[in-house]
């Protein structure tokens, strides 16, 4: 009852994607009751792949296994069609044996799902776009981590796919959070961010992270994790109020010499 309801308060807040997977244990039971009555209004996203449960986790990338994948997250979604299906964790041999792509083509043309992606580091999302059959690819993207924007958005400007970023608040570290971390390097690294924050700029980290992500024109969507309903909120006003492109060059200009020290 408490996810069903936060989930609702988050559709009321204006969110329209939602990313889930089976490895997200409840996470689709869960939102197939929450969904019910809203499914119209949302771009719904899930995995296949990988599987997690009480007794454990396991990856399975095969044609029979992807299909699986689809049938049980329609089920458990209560839902007719997947929006955007994605390889979860796609490795780049699974990638380049085409087996798993195949499936979630099969499932396209009989109408369960819409569009195809994959999720996955900056290399496996790289090589996704070089195959040229994927329509978007889940890639972490934050700060302290560039990689993509090299790698992955100038790919991806070029064929016209779309780019969901993953991990842009680097975990959470990217917020008040970092002054907990036991590793004092990358605490250090994270905040020297903050001389950019105040006097018109940014109100905190996280605005610096989301700001700077969304100021990419590639970038699609940022997805975000919540615990509370203010996080949320927090958030959405982070990613209302844009950053000035002048910030945006001090900050690319500050992550990239961060890149070149020892810490």
């Amino acid at each position: 009852k408490e996810a069903i309801r936060f989930v609702h308060e988050v559709l009321d807040l204006g969110v329209n994607f939602i990313d889930t997977a089976p490895a997200y244990w409840y996470s689709e039971s869960y939102l197939g009751k929450a969904l019910n009555g809203k499914r119209a209004d949302i771009i719904l996203a899930t995995k296949v792949g990988e599987h997690c449960d009480p007794t454990g986790s396991w990856y399975d990338y095969s044609y029979e296994a992807t299909l699986r994948f689809i049938d049980q997250s329609l089920q458990r979604l209560a839902t007719d069609t997947i929006d955007l299906i994605q390889i979860h964790s796609a490795p780049l041999e699974v990638l380049d044996r085409g087996e798993t792509f195949a499936a979630l083509e099969k499932a396209r043309k009989a109408g369960k799902v819409r569009h195809i992606g994959m999720t996955g580091g900056v290399q496996e999302c790289a090589r996704a776009l070089e195959l040229g059959c994927y329509e978007t690819v889940q890639v972490p993207y934050n700060l302290p981590h560039l990689g993509a924007e090299k790698e992955v958005l100038p790919r991806a400007t070029h064929l016209d796919a779309g780019v969901i970023i993953m991990r842009g608040l680097a975990g959470g570290k990217l917020t008040s959070k970092f002054e907990n971390l036991h590793d004092e390097a990358l605490r250090r690294r994270i905040s020297s961010f903050q001389q950019f924050i105040g006097e018109g700029r940014a109100t905190d980290l996280s605005h610096l992270a989301l700001g700077y992500l969304l100021a990419q024109p590639q970038v699609s969507t940022v997805i975000v994790g919540g615990r509370k309903i203010e996080h949320v909120r927090k958030n959405i006003a982070a990613a209302l109020a844009p950053l000035h492109p002048a910030l945006i060059d001090e900050l690319r200009a500050h992550a990239a010499a961060l890149e070149t020290q020892v810490w």
